[in-house]
């Protein structure tokens, strides 16, 4: 029985048939057959398969020949695969994450052997994000056919539904650290977040900690379905499974993290708000880095002893290079384990290997504070705590 189109839509209707046997069961250098095979195959005309052809030799699958025949070309060949980035890896406040993450994806690649990009955008992290992709070379690869892959760091692709549709209709694989799986994305690199909250609260409960504060973050443009937002709802639901009720004066996520003074600002909010008998938290789980930078100041210039009066738990980046004006025990994200991690799915996906997982998700390492690491607090003397005075104090 002929392997026939109904409802014909012709070389529209054949175009994704053709596209995924080239891909799945030919190599490079394959003889396709004849346009009169094909036509009898799919009960169509000439004219329809000819334009299903052109279609694919112009996303570099096939390579036709006069007096030759049609031929499967070598998909990596002239393509490279793009590493896009789509907020200002030049701007002051921008993590650390982004510019070594994005940077480590390119050598990796490059070391795997493959012909590799990095791209960077413009958009700002504080403003509303635009419309459209920012990075004008990366639209340009992309209207040319240059990409044989492609792996994002702060790029949310469900903004940008028209460019990542296009990627998917060409085959493109796309691995990201956010979006949707299937609709705009391939696989999926994503931080344990969920797991960071409750890591903190428990370390802070651990030490006899329970009127605990949270700084998190969010963009003011984004959906109150954001990750930011995730934040404060794993936080609430970590306290009320130990009994603890939360303070709301307490839990701030008013400024976009890089925003300058925010982690001030928001611990100045925090620590001013007093409690319904007029205490202060004596436990701080910060849920961003660069918070972090901007509370350690505020605590210093408030004088607050660390740990016995205030326990802080806060998110890192290995290898960062930050350092700490007091003691913090850290949960770190290693920003290398994300890029091989994103690196290694979308090498399987071009070589059409298959996947244990689509959506994988790394975990943090915790670091103790260092007993040795002092603080001096305004008009106070240095203050080096023991390992006892961080265990045992209850504030």
């Amino acid at each position: 029985m002929p392997d026939t189109i109904k409802r014909l839509s012709l070389s529209q209707q054949i175009i994704p048939i053709l596209r995924d046997e080239i891909r799945t069961e030919f190599k490079p250098g394959d003889r396709l057959c004849t346009i009169a095979a094909f036509a009898r195959r799919f009960e169509v005309s000439f004219h329809s398969v000819r334009e299903a052809l052109s279609v694919l030799e112009q996303e570099g699958l096939i390579e036709r020949h006069a007096g030759r025949g049609t031929f499967v070309c070598d998909g990596q060949k002239g393509r490279h695969v793009g590493v896009l980035v789509e907020i200002d890896l030049a701007a002051p406040h921008t993590s650390y994450y982004y510019r070594r993450a994005a940077a480590h994806t390119v050598e990796q690649l490059r070391a795997a052997g493959y012909s590799a990009r990095l791209y960077t955008g413009h958009a700002s992290q504080i403003e509303p994000r635009p419309a459209d992709i920012t990075s004008e070379d990366f639209r340009d690869a992309l209207e040319h056919n240059e990409l044989a892959g492609v792996i994002t760091f702060a790029t949310p692709e469900h903004r940008f539904p028209d460019w990542f549709g296009s990627l998917r209709a060409a085959g493109v694989p796309v691995v990201s650290g956010g979006g949707k799986l299937d609709l705009e994305v391939d696989a999926l690199v994503r931080p344990d977040l969920s797991g960071m909250v409750r890591a903190g609260v428990d370390y802070l409960m651990k030490h006899g900690r329970r009127r605990i504060a949270l700084m998190a973050w969010r963009s003011p443009w984004e959906p109150r379905n954001h990750q930011a937002y995730e934040f404060i709802d794993d936080f609430r639901v970590v306290m009320a499974e130990a009994g603890i009720p939360v303070n709301s004066h307490w839990v701030r996520d008013d400024l976009p993290p890089v925003a300058p003074g925010a982690g001030w600002e928001e611990f100045r909010e925090i620590w001013m708000a007093a409690g319904e008998h007029g205490e202060k938290p004596n436990g701080l789980l910060i849920c961003d880095d660069n918070l972090f930078l901007g509370a350690a100041m505020a605590v210093l210039q408030l004088g607050i002893r660390v740990p016995e009066d205030l326990l802080i738990v806060s998110h890192h980046n290995q290898g960062s290079g930050m350092a700490s004006p007091l003691p913090v025990t850290r949960l770190e994200f290693n920003p290398d384990a994300f890029a091989q991690a994103r690196v290694d799915l979308l090498l399987k996906l071009m070589r059409h290997e298959p996947l244990e997982s689509r959506d994988i998700v790394l975990s943090h390492e915790l670091v103790e504070a260092k007993a040795e690491t002092g603080i001096v607090p305004t008009g106070g003397k240095r203050r080096v705590p023991t390992t006892a005075a961080v265990s045992s104090a209850t504030g």
